[in-house]
């Protein structure tokens, strides 16, 4: 159940009930343009009957294929889109989960296709057909996603017979449609989780919460009420089955996770996590990162909830573990480290420091984000938790990359699973610190005004205070030398983990050739924070760069374990750009090197002051020319067929800009209808206007388990010679809401200061005057249908696409660069 929380200067939450037993919980938020909507049903897969597993998971996928008052074509997905939100759904073991984010001037449409889809659901027999489909395209997907896999291996090691381990995702074979008694199982199971005294709407939005409570009463009162269900019984998740098991995942080794099997409320349990992960993730001196780094043992520690829900949870830790590195060791010190906060609890001043600190990230968080955000921890709630992280309930996974022969099954998937014999014995000798008081949060000095060099674009007059900071080198001659990035990634992290702490967000990242520093936050502590980290930057610790080389090959290894799509989204960005080979060695002399012969572009938004020299010397003026034409690019891996098609805009001008973004936000719902839908060519699918540093463009990408890449690419270029009609039918009237839709969006995105500060970012990277934003603005009160014709006849065309792609093509006209 989602679980607000309001900052010092917000209303409380308004938290009632209705008479048919419909739970809402409101929050106001001021000075949002969006609002978000969430609907928890208490029912999930394990109240699903047992004759058709993955029967609550599909109901999940059917309740968006049209309902009573709105059909397919109107439904919450194709609306959601339309407007530019974001809407999902995840169905848990106790729980389904619905939620959407819209603008808020859209909240009642939205909230009258959530609440329509989950009471009257169409259920029509070829959907039905249609949509298993798709479910045996996402079980298919899943079956080779390392953390699925992962999942399943650590549900097998809970106590015999506990459902988590039992099939709940579904495919074609457990959604037995043919079967005269599947249809009353679902219905019945739809009448008796569906109703509204098994669910609880939240509502995240700027409207004052009386108007929140009248449009929650307009379309919640009308809901049926349904029969009360007796609570179920929770099978134990202890005595563990096994607690060291090592799986093989094909491209997914070199991980440990440590995953605790616990007995506390998923609030409670969802909350805890929160804060253990904020000292998780502190890198300072005596902590659990710095020192794994230090041993050589681990890379980095992830923490998440792989299950929170009736009164049970399988908390894990997954840490990227150092190749060859001893597994009994890491298990001892991160046992070590958690016997030292049991010791050390209540941490004075620490627990209130971070306390704050999950109080600020959560005022800053967009409403669907703030929605689904855990509630504050309180003190008894972390001592829990911690008191059960012990060896007993601890169950020790190492993956490592095999591609040998499965041997078990569990929750459906089958793995490769061996038990390993009684851990060596090991123990720590640490000596653990907690974290130091975070310096950021001291108050900074005014600003005063400092001569920069560095070109700037104003704040946002709602935003004052806030400021922004993007920092550009790419290296004049060749490219970056191996390993550099993740080496300074490594040197970073203390800085900018206390910089999270006090409201600065941001990271370093590779971008098109280069590396970009990216800081958002507090206008005033962005001096301090950068000032910190460019002698950084340039001087390294030694460990740090001995460690780039490797850390660069264990990200590689981790990224050929993701899906074919996901694999081709990360190198998308990077083929953009001609490609040019760095230095080999990474060690002191190449770093010198690079520094002394960068060319930097930079821009501060906001009031941001900076009065450190920046390395290098400043970008010559134009933008270099990138890969143009029709270039196919195979990439090896093993997997799905998969594709993906870029058309970058060429050139940038306001009136094409307006005519691409327009006519991707007409396609989307198109394109996941027809080759989802209705094609029924995967799971994995992806269409829109997209921005990748200082190219922009159209994006399509489809992934599946039944179709050729050859194939593939056909079904796009149909789906693209089928919109000629759609555009040709579309008249003013659909034109102007088009329009409106597209202009509200862009206002949005320019009224959210780190959208807006980004936004001016790429159009700096892109060589775009100051007032592109506003030309965009203009070219949109002039956008014709012609100009979308136009722009749908350059796609249909293709002389300018960049395809990346897991095959081949046979077609002609294609450059394939290597």
């Amino acid at each position: 159940m989602s679980s607000l929380v309001e900052s010092s200067d917000q209303q409380p939450p308004l938290v009632t009930r209705l008479a048919n037993g419909l739970e809402v919980r409101l929050l106001h938020r001021p000075g949002t343009t969006l609002c978000a909507l969430l609907v928890d049903v208490q029912g999930g897969s394990h109240d699903e009957p047992g004759d058709y597993p993955g029967l609550a998971h599909f109901l999940e996928h059917l309740v968006f294929l049209g309902s009573r008052d709105f059909p397919p074509e109107r439904g919450l997905i194709p609306f959601v889109q339309g407007v530019g939100g974001r809407v999902n759904a995840s169905t848990r073991p106790r729980s389904t989960r619905f939620f959407c984010e819209v603008p808020a001037t859209h909240l009642d449409q939205a909230l009258a296709r959530l609440l329509d889809m989950l009471a009257n659901p169409l259920l029509e027999t070829a959907a039905l057909w249609r949509e298993r489909e798709v479910l045996q395209a996402e079980f298919s997907a899943r079956a080779r996603d390392c953390r699925t896999l992962c999942d399943a291996a650590l549900a097998w090691a809970l106590a015999a017979g506990h459902p988590l381990a039992d099939f709940h995702a579904g495919n074609a074979a457990s959604l037995k449609l043919e079967s005269p008694a599947f249809m009353p199982a679902l219905h019945g199971f739809h009448r008796e989780h569906y109703q509204p005294g098994r669910m609880c709407l939240t509502l995240v939005a700027p409207h004052p919460l009386d108007q929140q409570l009248e449009l929650t009463r307009r379309y919640g009162e009308p809901l049926q009420a349904g029969r009360r269900l007796p609570e179920p019984v929770v099978p134990p998740m202890l005595p563990l089955r096994a607690n060291r098991l090592r799986l093989g995942v094909p491209g997914g080794g070199g991980r440990l996770l440590l995953a605790f099997a616990l007995q506390q409320r998923g609030d409670a349990l969802e909350a805890a996590t929160a804060f253990l992960e904020c000292l998780i993730q502190d890198d300072s001196t005596g902590g659990l990162q710095e020192h794994l780094s230090a041993l050589e043992l681990g890379d980095a520690v992830h923490l998440r909830l792989a299950c929170a829900d009736g009164g049970q949870g399988l908390l894990v830790m997954d840490l990227e573990r150092v190749e060859d590195a001893d597994c009994a060791q890491l298990e001892a010190e991160v046992l070590g480290w958690l016997d030292f906060l049991r010791t050390t609890a209540p941490w004075p001043g620490l627990w209130e420091e971070r306390l704050e600190c999950l109080r600020r990230r959560h005022a800053e968080l967009a409403p669907l984000d703030a929605a689904l955000a855990p509630r504050l921890p309180t003190l008894p709630e972390v001592r829990s938790l911690l008191e059960q992280l012990r060896a007993e309930r601890l169950i020790h996974l190492q993956t490592e990359d095999s591609d040998r022969a499965n041997n078990h099954v569990s929750a459906g998937f089958s793995l490769n699973l061996e038990r390993l014999g009684v851990a060596p014995g090991r123990t720590s000798a640490a000596n653990w610190r907690l974290p130091p008081p975070n310096p950021y949060l001291v108050p900074p000095v005014p600003l005063t005004a400092i001569h920069t060099r560095l070109p700037a674009r104003p704040g946002l007059p709602d935003a004052r205070g806030q400021g922004a900071l993007f920092l550009r080198w790419h290296a004049a001659v060749g490219g970056l030398p191996h390993g550099l990035l993740p080496a300074l990634q490594r040197a970073l992290r203390p800085i900018l983990g206390a910089a999270a702490g006090a409201g600065v967000t941001g990271g370093l990242k590779a971008e098109q050739g280069g590396i970009t520093l990216e800081l958002l936050g507090d206008a005033r502590l962005l001096r301090p924070v950068s000032g910190d980290m460019l002698p950084l930057l340039q001087a390294p610790p030694l460990w740090s760069l001995a460690q780039g080389p490797r850390l660069q090959r264990s990200a590689l290894r981790r990224n050929s374990g993701e899906l074919p799509l996901r694999q081709m989204l990360q190198h998308l960005p990077g083929l953009l750009t001609a490609a040019t080979d760095g230095p080999a060695v990474l060690d002191a002399d190449a770093l010198a090197h690079f520094w002394r012969q960068v060319r930097w572009q930079g821009l501060a938004v906001g009031d941001v002051v900076m009065d450190t020299e920046l390395p290098g010397l400043p970008a010559l003026p134009g933008v270099l020319a990138g890969q143009s034409g029709r270039n196919w690019h195979r990439l090896e891996m093993e997997g799905e067929a998969a594709l993906l098609l870029f058309y970058p805009l060429d050139p940038v001008r306001a009136a094409m800009e307006v005519s691409a973004r327009l006519l991707a936000s007409l396609l989307e719902p198109a394109f996941h209808q027809r080759l989802r839908g209705e094609l029924r060519l995967g799971y994995a699918l992806a269409c829109g206007f997209r921005q990748f540093g200082r190219h922009r463009g159209l994006l399509f990408a489809v992934q599946s388990p039944r179709e050729s890449v050859a194939g593939l690419f056909a079904h796009l270029q149909d789906f693209l010679q089928h919109q000629r009609e759609r555009l040709a039918a579309l008249d003013q009237a659909q034109l102007d809401v088009l329009r409106l839709t597209l202009a509200q969006r862009l206002v949005r995105d320019d009224t959210e200061f780190a959208s807006y500060a980004r936004q001016c970012w790429l159009d700096h990277l892109a060589g775009l005057p100051a007032d592109h934003r506003s030309r965009v603005h203009q070219a949109l009160t002039e956008l014709q249908p012609s100009h979308l014709q136009e722009q749908l006849d350059r796609l249909i065309a293709g002389m300018s696409c960049l395809a990346l792609a897991n095959a081949e093509t046979s077609a002609s006209g294609w450059h394939h660069p290597y």
